[in-house]
């Protein structure tokens, strides 16, 4: 075979399996970019409550609350926690600390008070390893501390909001996501040291 027929060839196989390279990458480029953009939709979905939820907690604002300022527990747990609120139909949250619900109830009187963050390491990741004997100590921001024994630990769906509906008595509810591209949420719900669980 003369050598320009051959050199051709050599060309035309390159030639075409550079196209199908750029064609797989693509795909797979492609593919990376959906999985980033369902991932950024099921996190803005994550914190989502409807409006005759947040009408309740509305209702049992305080002029001067006592909020929680940080959350530990052992082995588990280490994050500042500052004030956020529900509006526009969206949490606020941090990228850095825990968020405090400000419209949820306040640390030490009757009611569900809730604390949500993130599920990385250093915010509330971690508390999906719980196996529920452990002790939530929160530090309040006139520089008491309030202990709570969990008593219920659970995965659930977005649409399942009953754990953030308020309570009767004093509980404390952690909130984060979890599961596959953060499609789950997953719930720690504890009560005061020496208050027997309902």
């Amino acid at each position: 075979m003369p050598k320009s027929k051959k050199n051709n060839r050599i060309r035309l196989v390159l030639e075409k399996k550079t196209k199908n390279a750029s064609i797989v990458l693509m795909t797979i480029g492609a593919f990376f970019m959906l999985v980033s953009s369902t991932h950024w939709v099921l996190r803005a979905r994550s914190l989502r409550m409807e409006s005759d939820l947040v009408a309740q907690f509305q209702e049992q604002q305080i002029e001067t609350p006592i909020t929680p300022t940080h959350i530990s527990i052992q082995w588990f747990v280490d994050a500042d926690i500052e004030p956020h609120i529900y509006q526009n139909n969206q949490w606020t949250t941090s990228t850095e600390k825990a968020s405090y619900l400000s419209q949820s109830a306040q640390p030490g009187t009757d009611g569900n008070i809730i604390v949500y963050g993130h599920n990385t390491r250093a915010i509330l990741g971690n508390i999906r390893a719980l196996k529920g004997s452990e002790t939530i100590v929160l530090t309040l921001s006139d520089g008491s501390i309030r202990e709570y024994q969990i008593s219920k630990i659970i995965e659930v769906s977005p649409t399942q909001t009953e754990f953030l509906k308020p309570t009767q008595t004093e509980t404390l509810t952690l909130y984060t996501c979890s599961g596959f591209l953060d499609k789950n949420r997953f719930i720690v719900q504890a009560v005061p040291i020496n208050a027997q669980p309902k």
